[in-house]
């Protein structure tokens, strides 16, 4: 009898320990995502990523990232992803929009990845799909795309 007591207070001890560190873990992964928002455009401008409007909603959370979108479907940048480990920026990637449809079947995606523990620089990648295709293009080529189109780049 003292036996099963004392494994069943020691169960419950784990199962009390397992919810505690997870939740611990999950607070100390996410306790800097919130300085990633709005508050950070000031930065962002500094280092020329364009910033998240101020109309913008959070579309999605979770420890690692953070997604954001422009309230309804429009011409332009409309969508961001803020990635991020713990409390250092990872990268975030912008795409832009080149109709209004639900359906967005041409877009220019700015992958900005930052100079962190596993990268030594930071580095931006362009790259423009139409339909199916999709080719990584030089930051000449997504500049003179989106004056074509007459969108800015929300900087």
């Amino acid at each position: 009898m003292k036996t099963q007591r004392i494994v069943v207070v020691t169960v419950l001890c784990l199962f009390a320990g397992v919810f505690v560190f997870s939740e611990i873990n999950n607070y100390i992964n996410s306790r800097c995502a919130a300085s990633f928002g709005l508050e950070f455009n000031k930065k962002r401008k500094e280092l020329h990523v364009p910033i998240i409007p101020s109309d913008w909603k959070i579309y999605n959370r979770d420890a690692t990232a953070t997604l954001w979108e422009v309230p309804k479907v429009k011409r332009g940048h409309g969508f961001k992803v803020v990635v991020y480990d713990g409390c250092e920026l990872d990268g975030e990637e912008d795409h832009y929009y080149f109709s209004s449809k639900k359906i967005q079947d041409t877009v220019l995606r700015v992958n900005h990845l930052f100079a962190n523990k596993s990268r030594s620089k930071d580095s931006t990648i362009f790259t423009f799909q139409v339909g199916h295709d999709e080719d990584t293009i030089s930051s000449r080529r997504a500049d003179s795309i989106l004056m074509a189109n007459k969108i800015s780049w929300d900087l």
